[in-house]
């Protein structure tokens, strides 16, 4: 494996994107893939540190939306650096060039980022937070429970994803998701979950669990999806994302049971709807005993509304492609290569001859066969 991107090729890579002379497999047929290229990407300058204590770039979403690569740490930044930031894509793992930080109050308001989303038109990005935590009687947290979108190019009008135009953050949500998570141990809500997937289609976005349970210290690891339809409205304020009231559970994956040889606890870390190849890409990725491990799946809209278990993805002679990071977001760079990015929190993983530094974060990319 080359562990530096050459910017010759990934500049071919994105050159091509939007070729529509190849006839794609749909997500119905399985694929095989390959490790092409691994390297690393910094995040802020070296030494960043708050209250003397340095910064962990722990990258959690990634998004190509045909021009940029956009980046999310899901840690916040000190003054003057956002923890959302952007990346020309040719030069990923230049040190050179620094990121443009959206610095936007918006995106300071949010806190722990896991997800971007883009329409299949490429007019909309979405960026969620976790959900993951709440305070009673304080909205102190409330930050954790925040979904924005804005147009494709113009993140300076970012807006929350809510019920109404003035909500700073899309906790209305949080209650619907709950509920829709609610069991016979948890009959009326769900009170723990973390969202660590946001997938878009041209009618719904799909949301996608990776832990429910009573407690951040008391749950279970999950790959489930939900969905719920959105539409886009014409307001004074210009245009807004509404979400319809059909939230749903449509597909709960049961990873052991599909390939009881993988290493577990295995569970869902990113969800991406690839329009070109009608394609749900699934990453799962554990986090054991100081083992990172993360694989990806793909399945087409059809199976997965039907509730069907995802197809593991699998290399040239038939073994499961396994990336050694905890993989925390896939986009497509074109039709036949995927871009992947790795939250391995404070691990110092090696990528070729460098080891990472806190400043810094692994990107993998992916060529599908």
């Amino acid at each position: 494996m080359n562990y530096r991107l050459p910017t010759i090729l990934l500049t071919a890579i994105l050159l091509s994107y939007g070729c529509k002379t190849t006839k794609l497999p749909t997500g119905s047929i399985p694929v095989t893939a390959q490790l092409t290229e691994e390297g690393l990407l910094n995040c802020f300058t070296p030494g960043t540190s708050v209250n003397g204590q340095p910064i962990w770039c722990e990258a959690s979403a990634v998004l190509f939306d045909g021009n940029d690569v956009l980046i999310a740490n899901d840690k916040d930044m000190p003054a003057g650096q956002s923890s959302v930031f952007v990346k020309k894509p040719t030069a990923l793992g230049d040190s050179t060039q620094a990121p443009a930080y959206l610095n936007q109050p918006i995106f300071g308001n949010a806190h722990k980022y896991e997800d971007f989303a883009q329409t299949p038109d490429r007019k909309f990005i979405f960026l969620t937070t976790a959900f993951d935590r709440v305070k009673p009687n304080s909205h102190d947290w409330d930050g954790f429970n925040t979904i924005l979108y804005w147009r494709n190019g113009d993140p300076d009008h970012a807006a929350v994803l809510a019920p109404d135009d003035t909500s700073r953050n899309s906790m209305a949500y949080r209650l619907r998701i709950g509920q829709v998570l609610a069991n016979d141990q948890f009959p009326g809500s769900m009170p723990y979950f973390k969202i660590e997937g946001l997938a878009a289609t041209d009618k719904q976005l799909l949301f996608g669990v990776r832990e429910e349970g009573k407690s951040y210290e008391s749950f279970s690891y999950r790959a489930k999806i939900i969905s719920v339809s959105y539409r886009v409205e014409k307001t004074n304020m210009g245009e807004r994302i509404r979400l319809d009231d059909d939230w749903k559970i449509v597909n709960n994956f049961d990873i052991a049971k599909a390939e009881p040889s993988l290493p577990q606890p295995l569970a869902l870390s990113s969800l991406e709807y690839d329009p070109q190849r009608k394609t749900v890409w699934m990453l799962t990725s554990l986090e054991a005993n100081g083992k990172l491990d993360a694989y990806l799946w793909s399945s087409s809209l059809t199976d997965l509304y039907a509730d069907k278990p995802f197809t593991l993805v699998r290399n040239a002679q038939g073994q499961p492609l396994s990336v050694s990071h905890k993989a925390e977001d896939i986009t497509p760079l074109d039709k036949n290569h995927l871009l992947l990015i790795h939250d391995d929190d404070r691990v110092r993983t090696q990528v070729g001859s460098r080891i990472r530094q806190p400043h810094q974060a692994a990107y993998t990319i992916i060529k599908l066969n």
